[in-house]
């Protein structure tokens, strides 16, 4: 999922009872397969226990649709699991923490979780329509005898629902225009609304929502932004600051390219004829309705934004081919929140460098909080083995720290209310 060579913690979260017996056995089958990427497995009940010091969130879990109800009908329930979750990770999470919503309706429930995590960055939230890209080529490459490898610039653009708009105006099959290729009869008349309407059809066909397909299209979205996509594009709903007319602050599936750092670019200044602006209104309409629809669970602005990502544009659109070659070097080695990446960027552009440690250290004073250590910044670096450990190395220092400016009398209380616990020795 993020690369050959990197190493994963599972921190899997279900629900009480019943659900949590059946993870369980999940767990079990994932110790059996000795995956040989798979640092560690955890189980808990708690999103505040299974976010902890999260560099990557999938939000599966989500009420089911099932046969014959409608998405709108999973609305405030599922929008109110992921209010919960939303505050969970703002809590717990890394503040760099990339979230991918995959409970349906995917596009709110991202909406939902963003306006509850307030001090996390909301262009790391997004919802998944990687698996109405992937059905939408898987479709073109059977009706047109190619491999799916052959098609790109495919679009899906807004709700990853029945009104979604697959667009095929600036797509290429086996190099050619798609427009060029495709009769536009059975595009418009059997492609778009069966793209559209695919979820339902497998919901009708198996008695339950999209399984393997829709694990497989998360475990896709994610290695690309991870790893990258090359030159491949790739649609994500992610939040909108007004392109092509979007409203500001919904979640809407648009174009983008991933360049394995971590981050997304929206492709930008796409042309868009009558019939496509028709079908993108359409699914935006939607969209408001369902904003709409959850408008008490979002507390605040709608249009609330914030733009350390489009910071981060600005500083590499003045750098040269050398100074990006550096950054991309530097910015690999970390998972630190926004605010580190940014000033790692101005760093690579200053005539005096600072160490890296130093830089990390101005922030972490800034927010009052106390140093790193070089052991700790090593660690922190590694793979996710060693940043947990330096997870608890950091919390030992900040506990320390703060029973440092504690009164003996204090000291004393909080040594009796320890006793025969598990504590740090001060």
């Amino acid at each position: 999922m993020l690369g050959k060579d990197q190493s994963v913690i599972l921190q899997m979260l279900e629900v009480p009872g019943e659900g949590m017996k059946k993870l369980q056995g999940v767990k079990m089958e994932l110790d059996d397969s000795a995956f040989p990427l798979l640092a560690g497995t955890t189980m808990s009940s708690d999103p505040h226990e299974a976010f902890g010091d999260a560099d990557y969130a999938l939000l599966v879990g989500a009420r089911p649709r099932g046969p014959g109800m409608e998405r709108k009908d999973l609305l405030t329930a599922n929008a109110k699991i992921f209010q919960l979750q939303g505050s969970a990770l703002n809590e717990v999470a890394r503040r760099s923490c990339k979230t991918l919503v995959v409970g349906n309706p995917a596009n709110t429930n991202a909406l939902v979780a963003a306006h509850n995590a307030p001090d996390m960055n909301p262009e790391n939230f997004m919802a998944m329509t990687k698996l109405d890209q992937s059905r939408a080529e898987g479709m073109l490459a059977e009706k047109y005898g190619c491999s799916v490898d052959e098609i790109n610039r495919m679009i899906i653009w807004g709700n990853h629902s029945s009104t979604q708009y697959p667009d095929i105006s600036h797509a290429s099959i086996k190099g050619k225009w798609a427009k060029s290729v495709v009769d536009m009869k059975w595009y418009e008349g059997e492609f778009v609304p069966k793209v559209q309407k695919r979820g339902a059809e497998i919901i009708d066909a198996r008695g339950a929502s999209s399984a393997a397909s829709a694990a497989s299209a998360a475990v896709d979205h994610l290695n690309c932004l991870h790893v990258g996509s090359g030159d491949k594009w790739q649609s994500m709903g992610v939040v909108s600051h007004g392109e092509y007319g979007i409203t500001p602050g919904l979640y809407y599936s648009v174009p983008t390219i991933c360049t394995g750092d971590q981050t997304y670019r929206k492709i930008m200044g796409i042309p868009i004829d009558p019939y496509s602006a028709k079908k993108m209104n359409t699914t935006e309409k939607e969209l408001l309705e369902e904003r709409d629809g959850v408008k008490s669970l979002l507390g605040g602005s709608f249009e609330k934004i914030v733009k350390p990502y489009n910071v981060r544009e600005k500083l590499r659109a003045s750098m040269s081919e050398d100074e990006l070659k550096t950054l991309v070097e530097t910015e690999a080695k970390f998972t630190f929140d926004e605010t580190v990446r940014v000033r790692m960027l101005e760093n690579v552009k200053s005539a005096a460098p600072k160490p890296e440690l130093t830089i990390v250290n101005e922030v972490l004073k800034e927010a009052g909080q106390p140093p790193y250590t070089k052991e700790i910044f090593d660690l922190m670096k590694g793979n996710p083995m060693q940043r947990k450990k330096a997870t608890e190395m950091y919390t030992e220092v900040k506990i320390k720290t703060a029973v440092s400016k504690l009164s003996d009398g204090q000291k004393s209380a909080l040594r009796d209310s320890v006793k025969g616990k598990k504590a740090f020795e001060f």
